[in-house]
């Protein structure tokens, strides 16, 4: 018999975004296992779990962690922000499975949850109706000539982009560079969305252009979204075009 580790995707941080299916798989679980912050989000359902929780730069400890805990038959939940699998636990957590020699005791189950991308387009509008993509400037796994490789590459083919992990204070000049290499490819009136803390008490959204962004109010809680050649603002709404013919 297997042992599962859910990895499950709990959203943008408002319990109503939860999908059931997360809610009750943590509900289930006798463990759970999170970065602090994440953590801290789900604090009213896990009152009475078994609970690790660390910081950034821990992730294979709390990957491992649960992987530990599933073998001594515990059902484990690792939780993380937004999905799962974007940008989450669940890829790492099979490549562990895999490098321990444990895939036929463990199984790893993973429970989507509303990507960023997804809560901040609804709040800004539609702007994420046909191709886009997501791309992180956190050089912390991915070095920086391959980011901004994509950056360009994402504006060369139009695409709406969601830009995760905009700006820190270790890293806050990669935000600028990343703009300048898009308004290479865009026109400078582009439209941008900026949202902070998405769905909590915090939330704050900025709408501007690609040549206005405030730089000094994004970081790590920001998710940007940066429209394509078919993006406008309509009644303060950021709106990519389908094509339809009106």
């Amino acid at each position: 018999m297997k042992h599962t580790v859910y990895a499950i995707g709990i959203g943008p941080g408002h319990m109503d975004l939860m999908t059931l299916q997360a809610q009750k798989a943590i509900l289930d679980c006798d463990a759970i296992v999170g970065y602090t912050v994440y953590i801290k989000q789900i604090q009213s359902m896990i009152q009475d779990k078994l609970i690790y929780e660390n910081g950034m730069g821990n992730e294979i400890k709390r990957c491992e962690q649960s992987i530990k805990w599933a073998l001594d038959g515990k059902k484990v939940a690792m939780v993380c922000s937004g999905d799962a699998s974007l940008y989450g636990m669940a890829g790492l957590l099979e490549e562990l499975v895999e490098k321990h020699d444990l895939t036929n005791q463990i199984e790893i189950e993973v429970i989507p949850g509303v990507s960023a991308a997804f809560s901040c387009s609804a709040l800004l509008g539609a702007p994420i109706v046909e191709d886009f993509c997501t791309i992180s400037l956190s050089d912390y796994m991915t070095p920086l000539e391959t980011i901004f490789n994509r950056i360009q590459y994402a504006g060369k083919g139009d695409f709406t982009i969601a830009l995760y992990n905009p700006r820190s204070k270790k890293r806050p000049h990669y935000l600028e560079q990343a703009i300048h290499i898009l308004q290479k490819e865009r026109d400078e009136h582009t439209p941008v969305g900026i949202v902070r803390q998405a769905y909590r008490q915090e939330q704050e959204i900025i709408r501007t252009t690609l040549n206005a962004i405030p730089y000094e109010k994004v970081d790590m809680f920001a998710t940007m979204i940066i429209g394509n050649s078919k993006t406008r603002w309509i009644n303060n709404k950021m709106v990519t075009s389908r094509g339809y013919d009106l």
